[in-house]
């Protein structure tokens, strides 16, 4: 299935028909943080029934990075937050967070997959999301039973490594097709992470439970280490039919 935002698009990559025949041998088991909810935004009356958490997870299920070594394997190192995944979940994950057309070029790479949805598994936003899905046009509607992953992967040299390269994705996992949005989301959350690792992603985390709840039709502002991002989601009887960042 192709992706498409306003602006860039990366390499679209699709999860083949069944994982179940894959080793995940390799796939080794990811630290699943949990961290203490933030103080809330301002509330709407819609809004004041969610939980700690809830805003997050109406815009992401969680947040992976994903390693990449020659003696260990891809790995999906970190989770944020302590969501659950099932270990075909994860493996579709790491098999999907590495360019398939990767031929040692060096520095960032953004692109954008589709996987299957872990069977009996069920949003604890669905209902609300619903609500976003009804008023959204159909290219911006979640499609059931798929997460979509938004990717950052860096690659740079490095001797020190047997593979003679560090290789690892920040990954974006969500319901929502968003392309234009979580890509530029990436820009500014992966190359600080890069730098200063997991406490700026926890940061993060806290930022994104602060914000509304998607909501098509309506400019949208939303702080982000520092950055505030204005984003537009059209509804159903808008002209353009894309996430705009304004």
């Amino acid at each position: 299935m192709a992706l498409q935002g306003s602006e860039e698009v990366g390499e679209q990559v699709e999860e083949p028909e069944d994982l179940n025949d894959q080793d995940a041998s390799s796939i080794s088991p990811a630290e699943e943080i949990s961290l203490s909810p933030g103080p809330g935004g301002d509330e709407e009356p819609e809004e004041a029934f969610l939980l700690p958490w809830d805003r997050f997870s109406s815009w992401l299920h969680c947040i992976c990075v994903v390693g990449f070594d020659l003696e260990l394997g891809q790995a999906v190192e970190v989770i944020f937050l302590n969501f659950k995944l099932s270990e075909k979940e994860k493996t579709s994950i790491c098999y999907l967070s590495f360019p398939d057309s990767n031929s040692g070029c060096l520095g960032d790479t953004q692109f954008c997959f589709r996987f299957r949805q872990g069977s009996n598994r069920k949003s604890s936003m669905g209902c609300f999301l619903e609500n976003t899905d009804r008023d959204a046009p159909p290219c911006l509607k979640r499609e059931q039973g798929h997460y979509y992953g938004y990717v950052y992967f860096r690659q740079v040299r490095d001797k020190s490594l047997k593979r003679g390269y560090f290789q690892k994705s920040l990954v974006l996992i969500s319901k929502l097709p968003y392309v234009t949005f979580f890509h530029s989301l990436l820009k500014i959350m992966a190359p600080e992470y890069f730098e200063k690792q997991e406490p700026c992603l926890e940061a993060a985390c806290n930022d994104i439970d602060r914000w509304p709840a998607p909501h098509p039709g309506r400019v949208l502002t939303l702080p982000i280490m520092g950055v505030v991002i204005k984003v537009l989601a059209h509804k159903l009887d808008g002209q353009k039919q894309a996430d705009v960042l304004i």
